[in-house]
C-alpha cells in the first residue's frame, strides 16, 4: 500500500460509523416538548433559535447557547383564550430587530377566521403589551412576502372583507396599510402552499399561488414579477396556469428546489392517487412546462406498502394534523437536494419520518426530470421515532451539515416531543452556507443593534463552479419562500458542492425590486471558499455594487480528521526514518570496531 492509500485508510478508520445520532438530551435536556413552529436568530448572535408552541396558547423561544443543553427556553409569551396556529418571525417595522407574527383563533372555535398579531421586538425581548392586532381576519394562514420590494415583510392573504387577496404593507414607522394585491378570478385553495420565489431566472421573486378553478379543480398560478409588478397570467402564457396531475386525487403542499442541479427552480408536488393515500407519488414539473414527471412512485419496503398521511381538514377534530408536505435539504451535500417526508404503512399502525435521497433517474417515467427520489429505509435512529408528525432539516451545530429535527405525538401524555438527530455523514463533500439580510442598515443601525436577526423572504442565490471531473456545476435556492402550515424553512440556505474542493467561480444573490425598477438587483461574488458561511448585506438596495458580504470559514469534521490522519502518516514516516537511522548507526559502529581490531602490517 502506497502512502496515499495509507493516508485514506487511516482517514476512513477515523470516521464515525453511524449515519444519525440522537442528541436530544444534549440539545434540550428535559425541555424537549412542544410543537416546533419556526426558526430565526432572535437575539442576533449569528446562531439560529427555535420557536416552539406549548399548551395551545404559549410561545417559547429556545435561544442557542454554547453550553449544554444547547437550546434553552429563555423568552416566553403567553396568550389567553386563543389557540396559536402559526409563528412567523421577521422584521415587520424595519428597525432591524426581530418581531414575531402569530395567527390565532378563539378556543373551542377551530373553524373561525384567523386573527393576526404582531409583537414588536425590543432589545431581544417580547412584551405582551407591545403588539399590533390587525383589524381584519384571514380565511387561511397568510403568506409572508415582500410585495413592494422594500425588504420589509408584508402579509398576503384573503381576508374577511374580500374574496380577492389583499396585502398588508409593512412600514418602518409601524403605520401598516392595506391594499388590494392581485385581481385573480380564482379562489385561493386552503390549506394553500403559496410561495414567493424566483421561477423565471431573473433573480426577482415571483408569486406562486394555489387556487381553485371554476370547476372546483386545484390549479397553480405563477404571477411573474415584471419590473416590480406582479403580472396577471394571460392566455398567451398558458404555462403560467398549471392543472394538477391527472392521476392526483389528493394534492399536498407544493415545494420548490433546484432538483436536478441546473440552476433553475423546479416545482415538487406530493400527491395521492386514492382517497386513503394507499398509492402515493411525488411529481415534478419544470418552469415553462405543463408536463408532470413522477420522481417517486415505489413506496414498498419488504412487502409493506407505505404512503403519505392525508390531511384532516375537519376543523372540529381535536387531532393535530398537517398537510402532506416535503421538507427540502441537501442531506449528503452532493449538490442535489433531498427531502424528509412523513409516511405510514397501509394498515395505519405505524407512522414514521423517512429520508428521500435524490439519485439519478433509473426508469423511463422520470427521464424528463433526470433525477428521482429513493426512500432511505435503513436509517434506524430516524425510524425508531414512532408517531412522527413533522420532520425537517436544521443545522444544529452551525457547521454547515444539515441535521434532522422530528416532531412526534405522544398520545399517552397528550403532548408533542421534539427529537434531534445529528447527521454524522462524511463523504469528502463540501458546502457553502448563505444568509441574506434585509439590508435596511449596515453599520449605522438604529439603537446600535446588529442586523442578523431578520428573517428575510425573497432573496435568491445561485452559484457556478467546476466539479471534480471538470464539468460546470450549478446550484440555486430561494430564501424563506414559504411561511404557512409548518413549512419550517430555515433563514439560510446550505448549498452542497459535492466532492469538489474548488473555489466557487461565481455566486450570485438577487433581491426583490420595487415597482417601476427595470434593472435587476443582483450582485456577484467570485472565488468563494468552500465550507464557508456567507452573510450578505444588500445595503443600499439600489446599489448592488456596494453590497457587502461577510465570509466566515466553517471547518467541518473532515478537516480535523484529515489533520489527524496527516499527522499520523508523518509520525509513521518519522518512525521509519528513525529506525533506518538507528540501523545505519549500528552498522557504522560495527565497522569502527572491526577497524580498531585490524592488524596493521605497515607498523612492523
Amino acid at each position: 500500500m502506497g502512502l496515499p492509500g495509507l493516508f485514506f485508510f487511516l482517514l476512513a478508520l477515523l470516521r464515525p460509523g453511524g449515519a444519525l445520532q440522537n442528541v436530544t438530551p444534549q440539545l434540550f435536556g428535559s425541555q424537549a416538548s412542544g410543537r416546533l413552529a419556526a426558526f430565526g436568530d432572535f437575539n442576533s448572535d449569528k446562531q439560529t433559535d427555535l420557536f416552539v408552541l406549548r399548551a395551545d396558547s404559549e410561545l417559547n423561544i429556545f435561544l442557542a447557547d454554547q453550553k449544554e443543553p444547547y437550546f434553552k427556553p429563555k423568552v416566553k409569551l403567553l396568550l389567553r383564550n386563543v389557540v396559536i396556529t402559526s409563528v412567523v418571525p421577521g422584521d415587520y417595522d424595519g428597525d432591524s430587530q426581530m418581531d414575531v407574527l402569530l395567527t390565532t383563533h378563539p378556543q373551542k372555535q377551530p373553524n373561525a377566521d384567523l386573527s393576526v398579531l404582531i409583537f414588536w421586538g425590543n432589545n431581544q425581548t417580547l412584551d405582551i403589551n407591545r403588539k399590533l392586532v390587525l383589524n381584519k381576519t384571514f380565511h387561511d394562514e397568510p403568506l409572508i412576502m415582500d410585495f413592494n420590494g422594500d425588504l420589509i415583510p408584508d402579509v398576503f392573504g384573503v381576508t374577511n372583507e374580500s374574496d380577492k387577496p389583499q396585502v398588508l404593507i409593512g412600514s418602518n414607522d409601524r403605520n401598516l396599510s392595506w391594499q388590494p394585491a392581485l385581481d385573480t378570478e380564482n379562489k385561493m385553495y386552503a390549506p394553500h402552499s403559496h410561495a414567493f420565489i424566483d421561477l423565471t431566472n431573473d433573480f426577482t421573486a415571483d408569486l406562486f399561488l394555489t387556487t381553485v378553478s371554476n370547476d372546483k379543480q386545484i390549479q397553480f398560478e405563477i404571477w411573474e414579477n415584471q419590473n416590480g409588478n406582479f403580472t396577471k397570467p394571460t392566455q398567451k402564457k398558458p404555462t403560467y396556469i398549471k392543472k394538477k396531475p391527472e392521476g392526483a386525487v389528493i394534492v399536498g403542499q407544493s415545494v420548490f428546489a433546484d432538483f436536478d442541479g441546473d440552476g433553475q427552480t423546479e416545482h415538487l408536488l406530493p400527491a395521492c392517487a386514492d382517497a386513503a393515500c394507499q398509492k402515493s407519488v411525488i411529481y415534478l414539473t419544470k418552469p415553462g412546462s405543463d408536463q408532470w414527471f413522477p420522481v417517486l412512485q415505489n413506496f414498498t419496503n419488504k412487502g409493506t406498502v407505505w404512503g403519505f398521511v392525508p390531511y384532516n381538514s375537519d376543523p372540529s377534530s381535536a387531532e393535530f394534523s398537517v398537510p402532506i408536505t416535503l421538507h427540502i435539504g441537501d442531506y449528503n451535500m452532493d449538490g442535489y437536494p433531498d427531502a424528509l417526508a412523513i409516511l405510514r404503512n397501509t394498515s395505519g399502525s405505524n407512522q414514521q419520518a423517512f429520508l428521500l435521497q435524490n439519485v439519478e433517474c433509473n426508469n423511463a417515467s422520470c427521464a424528463g426530470a433526470h433525477r428521482m427520489f429513493k426512500v432511505y429505509w435503513e436509517l434506524s435512529d430516524l425510524h425508531q421515532i414512532k408517531d412522527a408528525m413533522v420532520a425537517t432539516f436544521f443545522d444544529i451545530y452551525e457547521d454547515g451539515i444539515l441535521d434532522i429535527l422530528v416532531l412526534s405525538n405522544n398520545s399517552s401524555k397528550k403532548e408533542f416531543t421534539i427529537h434531534a438527530l445529528k447527521n454524522n455523514f462524511e463523504a469528502d463533500a463540501y458546502f457553502v452556507k448563505v444568509i441574506v439580510l434585509s439590508g435596511l442598515c449596515s453599520n449605522d443601525c438604529p439603537h446600535k443593534v446588529t442586523p442578523f436577526g431578520v428573517n428575510q423572504p425573497g432573496p435568491y442565490i445561485m452559484y457556478t463552479t467546476v466539479d471534480a471531473n471538470g464539468y460546470l456545476k450549478n446550484g440555486s435556492a430561494g430564501q424563506l419562500s414559504q411561511s404557512a402550515h409548518f413549512s419550517l424553512q430555515l433563514p439560510y440556505n446550505v448549498l452542497g458542492l459535492g466532492r469538489s474542493a474548488n473555489f466557487l467561480d461565481h455566486l450570485y444573490v438577487g433581491i426583490p425590486r420595487p415597482l417601476g425598477e427595470t434593472s435587476e438587483r443582483k450582485q456577484e461574488w467570485t472565488a468563494i471558499i468552500p465550507n464557508s458561511q456567507l452573510i450578505v448585506i444588500p445595503y443600499p438596495h439600489y446599489l448592488p455594487r456596494s453590497w457587502s458580504a461577510k465570509l466566515y470559514l466553517t471547518p467541518s469534521n473532515i478537516v480535523l480528521l484529515t489533520a489527524i490522519a496527516l499527522i499520523g502518516v508523518c509520525v509513521f514516516i518519522l518512525a521509519i526514518i528513525g529506525i533506518l537511522h538507528w540501523q545505519e548507526k549500528k552498522a557504522d559502529d560495527r565497522e569502527k570496531r572491526q577497524e580498531a581490531h585490524r592488524f596493521h602490517f605497515d607498523a612492523m
